[in-house]
Parts: structure tokens; C-alpha cells; sequence
């Protein structure tokens, strides 16, 4: 399987104050809308092709996807699992909209993984259970998708831990990546290739950023 996972557009939770906002659910701002466009414009261009296309149930990312679908031409499949950190309940189920974290735990990973992230909310989930469900997210791609390519539309925090579940980092991490919006990387993953499971080809390519002026 071939995995390319992109980070949504900028929206209104990655700039300013979040105390204004009517909901932490944001859609793209319009410069994310530019970055989601150049890069389904970079995706034509290059002809890129796909077998399968998912993104996570919040909005700022399903309204990225939707450019990506665009390119690919491929049915836009939700999914709970990739929705950001802090934006699950204890059981993996998707927050309502108005029950989502705005105070989030400034303790990190290293120091605090198994404490709730948001802590104006009841029954929120950990950095750990946030990394459960990317897991069996990933997991499920690779037993279903063999063979094939697979774009995911989601989030920094999904891509950070998607990192750590496939160099099998434990709970006390002291690195993270980073990733640009609309920002892509690829892995790779071979049952049967005699060496390691996941390879790691790119992480964080802008190059559709960099080519529109959009960083």
C-alpha cells in the first residue's frame, strides 16, 4: 500500500484567538482554500492516480478533501478515527460540536500521555487513546488497501502520530513532525518485502506552496 496523508487547509483555529469562534469545528479560511486548490492543481498536473480517498469527519479537513477529490476523482470516504487529538471522547466516538475542547492540557506526550487532552470537556481522551485509534485506522488501511494507493485528508496531530505508531515509539516521546497545511507525506507499506514493514518515502512536501507563494 501506498499512503499519502495531507494535512487540511489552514482554518480559523490555526490563526488568531479561539475565544471569538463560534465553533472549534472551523472551516478553511480563504487562504486555506488557495493551499487546498494549488495542491489539487499540483495533482492534475502530475496525473496522479488513486484507489481510495478518506479524510476525517471535521469539517476544515472534509472541506480540504473535497479539493483532493477534485484531482482524483475518487468518492470522498469519512472517518471518525482521523478526527484531531483532544476531538474523541475516552472510547474513540466522535465529540459533539458544542462539547469540543477549547482548554487544551499544556503538558505534552513526554510528560503527560495518558492524561486528557482538553480539560473543559468530561470523558476526553488521551495522547495514548488518541494513538489507538490512528492505529487501528492504519492498520485497517493496510489489511484492506494492499497493493493499492490511498490518499487520507487529516490533520498535524494524525500525521505526528501516525509517525510514531509506524517507528513504534513509545507513550513518552521526545520528537514530534511537523507539517505544513496542506502539506503531504507518504509511507509505504509491504507485508512481504523481506525488510521493514512501513518506509517512510516523503514528510511534509509543499512544493504546491512553494510554487503559489501560499506558506
Amino acid at each position: 500500500m501506498r499512503l499519502t496523508i495531507i494535512r487540511h487547509g489552514q482554518s480559523d483555529v490555526n490563526v488568531g484567538s479561539w475565544k471569538h469562534l463560534e465553533t472549534m469545528d472551523s472551516a478553511l479560511t480563504e487562504k486555506g482554500q488557495l493551499q487546498a486548490a494549488a495542491l489539487r492543481d499540483w495533482l492534475i498536473a502530475r496525473d496522479e492516480q488513486a484507489d481510495a480517498l478518506y479524510a476525517s469527519t471535521m469539517r476544515r479537513a472534509h472541506e480540504t478533501a473535497h479539493y483532493i477529490h477534485e484531482a482524483l476523482g475518487l468518492d470522498i470516504q469519512v472517518d471518525d478515527r482521523i478526527r484531531e487529538i483532544g476531538n474523541s471522547a475516552l472510547d474513540g466516538r466522535a465529540l459533539p460540536e458544542t462539547d469540543l475542547p477549547r482548554v487544551f492540557n499544556m503538558n505534552k506526550p513526554d510528560k503527560a500521555p495518558f492524561a486528557h487532552r482538553g480539560l473543559d470537556i468530561d470523558n476526553g481522551e488521551s495522547w495514548m487513546h488518541f494513538r489507538t485509534r490512528i492505529g487501528q485506522f492504519m492498520d485497517d488501511l493496510a489489511r484492506q488497501h494492499q497493493r493499492q494507493r490511498v490518499y487520507v485528508v487529516a490533520h498535524g496531530g494524525v500525521i505526528s502520530a501516525m509517525f510514531d505508531n509506524v517507528f513504534n515509539v513509545g507513550p513518552y516521546r521526545q520528537a514530534r513532525t511537523h507539517s505544513h497545511n496542506t502539506g503531504w507525506s507518504r509511507f509505504v507499506h509491504q507485508r512481504t518485502s523481506g525488510r521493514e514493514t512501513w518506509q517512510v518515502r516523503f514528510h511534509n512536501r509543499i512544493d504546491h506552496l512553494i510554487e503559489k507563494d501560499l506558506l
